[in-house]
């Protein structure tokens, strides 16, 4: 599901009031940009270089509570920031990210090595 306010999710042909309200907004006066021809969104990053490397996943408690450490500091293009958001979509939890490792709520490890091996990257389990 879209946010409110975000319209781009789709060509304006799939509106049935695309048509209704450009003529309105044409018959006040306010100009109305055409619908574009492509079904992409325009502002989709283009993607980087391939990571290489391998992920380190440790298993640690912290206050007693379980979580789970990945070290990115072995893999080339690594962007942590990116990853520890996207896996705590993946894996339902909570978590943080640094510079050079991603903290994660919870025994996770089986989430992010499968994850790891989506995006052709290596694990490595170390320690608990």
């Amino acid at each position: 599901m879209s946010k409110r306010g975000d319209f781009s999710s789709g060509p304006a042909s799939d509106n049935p009031f695309a048509a209704a309200l450009a003529s309105a907004l044409q018959s006040k006066g306010i100009e109305v940009p055409p619908p574009s021809a492509s079904g992409s969104a325009p502002n989709e990053p283009e993607p980087g270089p391939t990571p290489k490397g391998t992920l380190e996943l440790r298993f640690e408690r912290r206050n007693g509570k379980p979580t789970t450490v990945v070290f990115t500091d072995l893999v080339d293009h690594a962007d942590p920031v990116a990853w520890a958001s996207e896996l705590k979509k993946r894996c339902s939890v909570g978590g943080s990210a640094d510079a050079t490792s991603i903290l994660l709520q919870g025994d996770v490890r089986t989430k992010v090595e499968d994850w790891a091996k989506s995006k052709g990257l290596k694990t490595k389990r170390i320690g608990g």
